[in-house]
């Protein structure tokens, strides 16, 4: 028998995930607008994305962390990837 468990909607998984993909979107935003600033960001943003997930599973609230962790997953990657392509054209 299958419990009907409150722990979120579907809304609040997309929305951890559209949250964290947020952030991302900021830093390209910070990026294009300077330079200079993008290294303080990744860090704050780092922090961010951890702590994100951590508060909404402190709070309960399981959906909205599984989303989180989701995006911090795509976020990770797209940042990887971003910073691959950098490197490489620092190179040549």
């Amino acid at each position: 028998m299958s419990k009907n468990q409150n722990d979120g909607s579907l809304k609040q998984l997309w929305l951890g995930i559209g949250i964290a993909l947020g952030i991302y979107v900021l830093g390209l935003l910070l990026l294009i607008a300077s330079s200079k600033l993008i290294l303080p960001y990744m860090l704050i943003a780092g922090i961010a994305l951890i702590v994100f997930p951590i508060v909404s599973f402190s709070k309960g609230k399981k959906r909205l962390g599984q989303g989180a962790l989701i995006g911090l997953g795509l976020n990770i990657l797209l940042f990887s990837a971003c910073a691959g392509i950098l490197i490489a054209n620092l190179g040549g």
